[in-house]
């Protein structure tokens, strides 16, 4: 599973396993291309990092965000732009393309989809396996992170319908209390995640 967080000047990217109910982190890193001034030569390199990190680990989908329109028109005309290129490079390794809204990726990773980016961040740290153990090291850049993000969530999606059926099971409870949301089930699972975490760096 390949996630991708593009833009003109830095594409995060980052490559997880599912294996059952484990996310293995593989690899992570961002292309950055702020030294070349010219816009098709940073789309043309951010294509080339882009084939190769897909050559290299063999992705079946790509996750990314959905197209917005930006209160700035013409960062969004340069977004579309660096999204182009993912995308040529993803159709030509036949790769099947997954999007979603910033909101269902935070979502899915934190159970909140207004969180921060240190929230996003250290979400994503507690639900990927690292394969070194404690001793393993995720990438720092939140672009890389928000690419990781966008893989975790194309795997939650899988569960959507039980995260939904759960929620919709839920019966009123005295006193005219609503049923749990699909929030809310987002937030206990994440949060029981972290804390079982959490206890695993202290045993």
């Amino acid at each position: 599973m390949l996630g991708i967080d593009p833009g003109t000047l830095r594409t995060g990217w980052g490559v997880i396993e599912k294996t059952r109910r484990t996310l293995t982190f593989c690899a992570g890193d961002v292309v950055s291309v702020k030294g070349f001034r010219s816009l098709p030569e940073r789309l043309r390199l951010i294509y080339e990092e882009l084939v190769t990190v897909i050559d290299c680990w063999a992705p079946h989908v790509l996750s990314l965000e959905k197209a917005f329109v930006a209160h700035n028109v013409q960062s969004a005309l340069r977004l579309g732009e660096a999204r182009g290129v993912v995308l040529l490079a993803a159709a030509q390794a036949g790769l099947r393309i997954a999007e979603y809204n910033p909101t269902e990726i935070k979502t899915a990773v934190t159970g909140y989809g207004r969180a921060g980016k240190m929230q996003v961040q250290k979400a994503v740290f507690s639900q990927l396996h690292h394969p070194d153990g404690e001793a393993g090291v995720f990438p720092s850049s939140q672009d890389a992170t928000d690419a990781l993000a966008a893989a975790i969530c194309h795997c939650s999606a899988a569960r959507l319908p039980d995260l939904l059926h759960q929620v919709g099971a839920q019966p009123r409870r005295a006193g005219g209390r609503k049923a749990r949301s699909l929030r809310d089930v987002f937030t206990e699972q994440t949060v029981a995640q972290m804390l079982a975490a959490d206890q695993k760096k202290h045993n």
